[in-house]
């Protein structure tokens, strides 16, 4: 059975709120999820690289309009497990979408789903409106921590892009969008065969286990 939900939004300014959820975690009883987005875009970002003498790397140029996606993505804090979706755009359909893949995965293991997000304009949930109703479907299953604005450093899950886009968008030469995304989701494939190196990424080396994330 699921623990009760206090609070379906926590703010880390609460302290009643964050100790609530603290212990959720320390028990055992929910998942702790980061939470974040990046835009895949085919015009690709040129950085330095290594190439043999008189062996040019050559570019596409991707020409007008500059096709691109948007990739979300939630990994697990306690097990390295990472949940993604590419969409033609970030929205709230994304986000909402990423939320309960989440839930689902938490729920079968009999636990609530935590998620630790930044303030997007696709993450607010007002009184009304799309998000507002997929709280309410998911109701008793997610809870959303807020981050404060304008602090991308404190989201974990902001690291996961670096190796990501030396891996897939630093100086690739596919023709469409669409290779570019069987690429993103081949890296992101790869990166679920081994926990550890995705908590690495992250900033928590070794296998986490959600007690001592609460400590």
């Amino acid at each position: 059975m699921l623990a009760a939900v206090r609070y379906e939004l926590v703010n880390p300014a609460d302290p009643a709120a964050v100790e609530w959820v603290c212990g959720l975690l320390r028990d055992g009883r929910a998942d702790l999820y980061v939470q974040d987005e990046a835009d895949l875009r085919l015009l690709p970002t040129i950085t330095r690289t290594w190439m043999l003498r008189g062996e040019q790397l050559k570019l596409r140029a991707p020409g007008s309009p500059n096709s691109k996606r948007s990739v979300s993505a939630a990994t697990d804090l306690g097990d390295g497990d990472l949940l993604w979706r590419t969409d033609e755009r970030r929205c709230a359909v994304q986000f909402g979408l990423t939320l309960t893949a989440a839930a689902q995965r938490s729920k079968a293991r009999g636990r609530l789903a935590v998620l630790l997000v930044d303030n997007a304009p696709s993450h607010r949930v007002g009184k009304t409106g799309f998000m507002r109703q997929v709280l309410k479907f998911l109701s008793g299953e997610v809870i959303l921590v807020f981050l404060p604005k304008y602090s991308p450093d404190l989201n974990p899950a902001e690291q996961l892009w670096r190796p990501w886009r030396a891996n897939v968008t630093h100086n690739h030469r596919r023709a469409t969008i669409e290779e570019l995304v069987q690429d993103s989701d081949a890296w992101l494939q790869r990166q679920t065969y081994d926990r550890r190196a995705v908590l690495s990424m992250l900033g928590y080396p070794g296998a986490c286990l959600p007690t001592k994330l609460a400590a």
